[in-house]
């Protein structure tokens, strides 16, 4: 009979469509468990904070010795006394450098003998006036001479003065090649006398476009220690010029900064930061925190889901100036707001975001 092919046929075909449908039915359930796991993104998050900042300008400054000489010689004469070696330190009213002055050290003897004669002539010739055994002309010229005799010895005293070369002021001596035998010339330069201060001048120029700086407000002054490495501490100016330079028309400040905090040598030159707005609070996320493409800045807030998850939400934001790793932002946050930080770039829209909470910076 032919009704056993057909029910093998039936059998074939119902084992046929009954494998297909459990193939599907498994290949469902593998796409629903794998769907059950959702993507999700590990990132470093920071709390915003408020800040307060001051917007300053960056300009060139020159270190400048409180006091600084260039010693000379007023006279000529043969070096006879060296007392300063280059690079030492000298004492105040300490002798430096003495010429020879053994001439007028003679003559000086001779007028100070002369002063003692005419001195008792004088007084001799007193006394005999008010006997009336002389006349006042006689005493009028004895007088005279005795004054000039005064005078030759004042004379001859400075120029000894002029020939031994004391120091002003604590100071130290620069670098020179002056021996003893050696005869100097008048107004040679001997070396440089820098005087030993707790703090040095910071001079510097601002443009008139910017507002006139008060006394006693500060300014920040950097030098640079190492091609990567810069130091910065706080001078406070002190007196500001009368009127702007008529080439550059700026003004110049001099600002007092203490030796102790910066190791600052004479006509080194510095960066100075000047104020040039008042104080205001400011928001500021690190750098790592903003993404940009063709449509501007954005940065992802992280926010909590009803399910207690947090999810990335891109925020246009404008941004301020960069301080240091820092960038102020205008508008787009507000303080106390949840971001991403590193790793923010990973980011997209409404995925969940994982981070260390102990570890939120602010």
């Amino acid at each position: 009979m032919k009704i056993i092919p057909w029910l093998s046929v039936i059998v074939i075909v119902s084992a046929s469509v009954g494998g297909l449908f459990y193939y599907q039915g498994t290949l469902a359930s593998d796409q629903q468990m794998q769907s059950g796991v959702e993507p999700s993104v590990k990132v470093q998050a920071i709390r915003v904070q408020s800040v307060n900042y001051q917007k300053k300008i960056s300009v060139m400054g020159e270190a400048q010795a409180v006091k600084y000489i260039t010693l000379k010689n007023e006279l000529a004469g043969k070096v006879t006394q060296l007392n300063m070696a280059s690079g030492t330190r000298v004492s105040q009213g300490q002798v430096l450098l003495a010429l020879d002055h053994s001439e007028e050290s003679a003559s000086l003897a001779a007028t100070k003998a002369t002063i003692k004669l005419k001195k008792q002539t004088l007084t001799r010739f007193q006394a005999l006036l008010e006997a009336s055994r002389i006349s006042k002309e006689n005493v009028d010229l004895a007088q005279a001479e005795y004054s000039v005799a005064i005078a030759d010895t004042e004379r001859l005293e400075a120029i000894i003065a002029k020939k031994v070369i004391v120091a002003p002021f604590d100071a130290d001596v620069g670098i020179h090649n002056i021996n003893v035998g050696q005869f100097l010339d008048k107004n040679t330069e001997i070396t440089d006398l820098l005087g030993v201060e707790t703090y040095i001048w910071i001079d510097f120029k601002v443009p008139q476009t910017y507002t006139k700086l008060p006394l006693n407000s500060a300014v920040d002054v950097t030098i640079s220690s190492a091609p990567t490495r810069e130091t910065s501490v706080q001078a406070i100016i002190t007196s500001v010029a009368s009127s702007y330079s008529k080439d550059s028309r700026q003004l110049k400040y001099r600002a007092k900064l203490l030796n102790s905090t910066l190791d600052i040598t004479p006509n080194q030159l510095v960066k100075v930061a000047v104020p040039i707005n008042k104080v205001e609070a400011v928001i500021t996320v690190p750098s790592l925190a903003i993404v940009r493409d063709q449509l501007g800045d954005y940065v992802f807030k992280l926010i909590k889901d009803d399910h207690g998850d947090y999810r990335a939400s891109r925020e246009k934001v404008v941004l301020g100036e960069r301080i240091n790793e820092q960038v102020i932002i205008s508008k787009g946050l507000n303080s106390d707001d949840l971001v991403a930080a590193k790793g923010a770039f990973k980011l997209r829209r409404g995925l969940k975001v994982n981070f260390d909470s102990k570890n939120v910076g602010g």
